[in-house]
């Protein structure tokens, strides 16, 4: 016992005990991802919501980018709300929400209640590209991730 004393080193054990601790917590985290993974989801949907006004001349190509980055499917659900434009904004937006199935709504009443959270972004000073990598972030956090958002 006594040469058990002498050779005692206090850091050794406190290197041990967090040595251990990390080595449990990379085994927590390890676990919760796989766990996550096989649930099939990681992060919740957002519903977005999109603002626009007296857009005509970019709106269809905004829809359009969205679309075929697939924001539309990883959404919740997307409300395109128009705040009242002078021009054929709506009108371009309810033929195009036949053919991508998103929402089309003047005015911002009982929007996106039922959702876990809300995106809202107004396009207005917004270039097309900005626009489309900003909803390509939001909507395809998952790739970075590793998982799926069903």
């Amino acid at each position: 016992m006594k040469d058990f004393l002498e050779n005692f080193d206090i850091g050794l054990i406190f290197l041990a005990v967090f040595a251990a601790i990390g080595l449990y917590r990379i085994l927590e985290l390890l676990a919760f991802r796989i766990w996550r993974r096989e649930d099939g989801r990681f992060l919740e949907k957002p519903c977005l919501l999109i603002l626009v006004k007296d857009l005509e001349d970019r709106v269809e190509g905004i829809v359009r980018i969205l679309a075929s980055r697939g924001v539309f499917e990883k959404a919740k659900a997307v409300h395109f709300v128009d705040l009242g434009s002078r021009d054929l904004t709506f009108e371009i937006l309810e033929r195009l929400s036949k053919k991508y199935g998103f929402d089309v709504k003047k005015g911002m009443k009982g929007i996106c209640r039922k959702a876990p959270f809300t995106v809202a972004v107004n396009l207005q000073n917004l270039r097309l590209e900005e626009a489309a990598a900003y909803f390509d972030r939001l909507c395809h956090a998952e790739s970075r991730n590793g998982s799926k958002i069903p």
